[in-house]
C-alpha cells in the first residue's frame, strides 16, 4: 500500500510540474502484460519515441496505474476507456497513449511465450475523449520464450510510436458512449448508433412500394449522400408513463397524458404537437440534470431519424442495399399498420408476432417501432427535397433547435407511419410535413441524445 501511494504521488508530481514547465502531461499505460516491470519498461521506451516530436511531459506507468488499470477491466477483458478517461482527467493528463499486448488469437492477457507477439496502440486526447490515431503491430520475437532483449522492447516502442505518428487519425469519439453511464432509471432506454454516411432519401429499387398496381414513390433517385456523426437515440418511442413521469407536475396544457388512446402505460404518447414536445424534453432536461450540460436530450434531425432506422452501419445486414421497412422488406415482421394493428397503437416493442427470432420486431439496431404504431417528429423543418452532400443531417438546425432548418417553411417533418395507414406510410423513406401545433391520436416521437 505504501508503494502504491508512492507511486501516486509521483504520478501527480510529474503532471504538475509538466503543467507548470507549460507542457502538456502525457501517460503511456501498457495493458494485457503479466509482468508490471516489464510493462513500465516498453511504456518508457514508447514514451521516449513518441516525445521527440511531441510537447509533453511523459509520466511513465507505476505500479499503482496497473493496479487502477486492472479495477477499470470489463469481464471481457477489454478496458473501459469512460472510466480511464475519467481517471485520467483527475489526475491532470491531457493525454493517454494506451497500448495493449494481445495474443495471435486477439485476446488478452498476453504470457510473452509465442515468437509471434500482437500489439495495438491508441492516443487519447482525454478532454475531448477522442481518439485521434490508432496502430497496430505484429512483432516476430526470435529470442528465447518469455524473454525480450532491451534492442526488441526498443524496436516494437519504436514502430508503435512511428505507425501512431504518421497514421491516419480516426475520429473516434468516446464523449458520447461515456454519457450512457449517467442515464438514470428515470430516463428513458437509449441505443447507441455509430456514426457513417448512406444514401438518405427515396432510393428506387430500396424504397418502391406498390399498393393496387401503383407504383407509390421511388420512380426517380430523390436521394443525397449524408454524414452523421455518433449519438444515441431512444430504443423505444416514448411511452404514456414516461411523458406522464415528466410532467406530472404541469397545471397548464401541455397535459400529463394528452393521448386519445390510454389503454396502457407502455404504449406511445400521442396527439401530441411539436411544441408540446419541445416543453416535455425542457422539463426532461431540467428533471435530469442535462440542461446546460451540452448533452441534452432532443429530438432527432431527420438525418439522424432515418439512419438510424435503417440499421446505421448494419444497414445492409438483413437486406441487400437496405431493408424498405425499419429492419426488414416485410412490414408485418416490423410494424403495427393498418392490417395488423386493429385501430388501436401498441406497446412498444412489442411487433413480434410472425418475425423469425433474429428479427425480434426491432431493426439490426434493436430499436423498435420505427416503421409503424405512430408517426414520429424530427427536429426539423420540412424540406422538399434533398440538399447534396449534406452532412450531420440534410437540414441544418441550430444547437437549441429554435430555428431547425435552413429553409424559412413553417412546417415540421414527420417520419415512420403509423397503426391507421397503409404500409406505404411505414417506408423508411416515407415523410410528411404537418405544422408544429398539429396533433392527432397517431403522433408521438422518440429522443436522441449527443
Amino acid at each position: 500500500m505504501k508503494k502504491m501511494l508512492i507511486s501516486l504521488l509521483a504520478l501527480l508530481l510529474l503532471a504538475a510540474q509538466a503543467q507548470a514547465a507549460g507542457k502538456e502531461a502525457m501517460a503511456v499505460l501498457v495493458v494485457g502484460v503479466d509482468s508490471w516491470m516489464y510493462g513500465d519498461v516498453l511504456a518508457h521506451y514508447v514514451g521516449e519515441e513518441l516525445n521527440r516530436s511531441r510537447q509533453y511531459a511523459m509520466v511513465t506507468r507505476e505500479k499503482f496505474v496497473q493496479t487502477k488499470l486492472k479495477a477499470l477491466r470489463r469481464a471481457s477483458g477489454d478496458l473501459d476507456i469512460c472510466e480511464l478517461c475519467d481517471w485520467a482527467e483527475a489526475q491532470g493528463l491531457s493525454q493517454v497513449c494506451l497500448v495493449e499486448a494481445k495474443k495471435r488469437d486477439a485476446t488478452t492477457l498476453f504470457s510473452f511465450k509465442h515468437e509471434t507477439q500482437a500489439y495495438s496502440a491508441r492516443l487519447i486526447n482525454v478532454a475531448g475523449r477522442r481518439q485521434p490515431c490508432s496502430a497496430d503491430l505484429t512483432f516476430h520475437h526470435s529470442g528465447a520464450p518469455g524473454k525480450m532483449t532491451s534492442a526488441e522492447l526498443t524496436k516494437v516502442a519504436w514502430e508503435l510510436a512511428g505507425r501512431l505518428q504518421s497514421s491516419s487519425c480516426k475520429p473516434v469519439s468516446y464523449a458520447t458512449r461515456c454519457l450512457i453511464a449517467t442515464f438514470g432509471a428515470s430516463e428513458p432506454a437509449m441505443v447507441f448508433v455509430e456514426g457513417g454516411t448512406f444514401d438518405m432519401g427515396c432510393k428506387k429499387g430500396r424504397d418502391d412500394a406498390i399498393y393496387e398496381g401503383l407504383n407509390l414513390g421511388c420512380e426517380n433517385n430523390d436521394t443525397s449522400v449524408v454524414s452523421v456523426s455518433d449519438f444515441w437515440i431512444g430504443k423505444y418511442e416514448v411511452t404514456q408513463a414516461e411523458w406522464r413521469e415528466v410532467m406530472k407536475n404541469r397545471t397548464s396544457a401541455p397535459l400529463s397524458n394528452p393521448s386519445a388512446h390510454k389503454s396502457c402505460d407502455s404504449c406511445p404518447v400521442e396527439q401530441v404537437s411539436w411544441d408540446d414536445v419541445q416543453i416535455f424534453l425542457d422539463s426532461l432536461n431540467v428533471r435530469t440534470g442535462r440542461k446546460g450540460s451540452g448533452h441534452e436530450y432532443r429530438l432527432p434531425t431527420e438525418g439522424q431519424w432515418e439512419y438510424a432506422a435503417r440499421g446505421g452501419r448494419e444497414m445492409n445486414k438483413r437486406c441487400a442495399g437496405g431493408c424498405r421497412y425499419s429492419g426488414s422488406d416485410t412490414v408485418g415482421h416490423v410494424a403495427w399498420y393498418i392490417d395488423n394493428a386493429e385501430g388501436t397503437p401498441h406497446g412498444v416493442g412489442m411487433r413480434k408476432t410472425g418475425a423469425p427470432a433474429e428479427i425480434d420486431g426491432g431493426n439490426e439496431l434493436g430499436i423498435h417501432d420505427m416503421s409503424g404504431n405512430v408517426w414520429e417528429w424530427c427536429a426539423d423543418s420540412w424540406q422538399e427535397s434533398l440538399p447534396v452532400g449534406a452532412v450531420e443531417s440534410p437540414y441544418s438546425w441550430d444547437e437549441a433547435c429554435n430555428s431547425c432548418s435552413g429553409s424559412t417553411t413553417s412546417t415540421r417533418t414527420v417520419r415512420g407511419g403509423s397503426y391507421n395507414l397503409l404500409a406505404n406510410d411505414s417506408r423508411v423513406a416515407s415523410r410528411e410535413s404537418p405544422t408544429p401545433t398539429f396533433f392527432v391520436p397517431h403522433l408521438g416521437f422518440r429522443v436522441v441524445l449527443r
